[in-house]
């Protein structure tokens, strides 16, 4: 596992990355905002992380914030976006990655979109 990217979205989305690879999903639904809590169960984060590194080996071996973006100029920004990461989780035989928009809510940085896997 390596360091985070020191930016709110970097911090949020390598926490939310890792949190799933441990299989702690109670704890990753936490960080999601309410919006995306009401849609997507703890159960429903599992599923989709086991569905996108199901063709690999085993769990994995590497977990880096490889970009991040303060999306200013976005056209889909919102509000109260603050950022968006990509995260890379690989392990044997594969390589995929999560991408989050963070934003906040309630006085806290939360994600507000998930997307699983490479684009």
């Amino acid at each position: 596992m390596r360091a985070t990217n020191n930016t709110p979205a970097g911090k949020l989305g390598f926490a939310f990355a890792q949190s799933i690879v441990n299989g702690e999903y109670a704890t990753a639904h936490t960080m999601l905002s309410d919006a995306l809590r009401r849609e997507a169960r703890p159960q429903d984060l599992e599923s989709s992380y086991k569905k996108m590194i199901e063709y690999g080996e085993g769990p994995p071996d590497l977990i880096e914030v490889i970009n991040v973006d303060s999306m200013d100029g976005w056209p889909s920004k919102q509000a109260r976006d603050v950022g968006w990461a990509y995260v890379a989780i690989c392990g044997d035989g594969y390589s995929e990655a999560i991408s989050v928009v963070v934003a906040e809510e309630g006085g806290r940085e939360v994600i507000r979109k998930v997307e699983w896997g490479r684009p």
